[in-house]
């Protein structure tokens, strides 16, 4: 089954934190983060139902995935997302050593 991804908002400003983070020490590092993002989004399209329950999921209504990733020389990420029919709304992209989304935090598009 193909997905249709979006971006919320948050996920929209996580993703330029990261990667502003990463500029500022590597631009090497960032395009290649970059390049694992667009890798990660892309994988979501065809294979989103396939991925595991996020810890966030036992806190809310609706089921939340996650899927962890990180570049050859990199740290784990984490996306957060929900499947709504045939799309997948990216609600938050963790970096390393950031705490789980608190449920104040977490807000499921409309």
């Amino acid at each position: 089954m193909t997905f249709h991804v979006e971006l919320t908002e948050n996920a929209e400003r996580n993703v330029d934190e990261i990667l502003c983070y990463i500029v500022e020490r590597s631009l090497r590092g960032a395009t290649a983060w970059w390049n694992c993002w667009r890798d990660v989004v892309e994988d979501l399209s065809e294979t989103a139902d396939q991925k595991a329950f996020a810890p966030e999921s036992e806190d809310h209504g609706e089921d939340i995935y996650h899927v962890i990733f990180k570049t050859r020389r990199g740290l784990p990420y984490r996306a957060l997302f929900i499947i709504r029919d045939r799309t997948v709304f990216i609600l938050h992209v963790r970096g390393p050593g950031q705490d789980l989304v608190s449920e104040d935090e977490l807000k499921l598009p409309e």
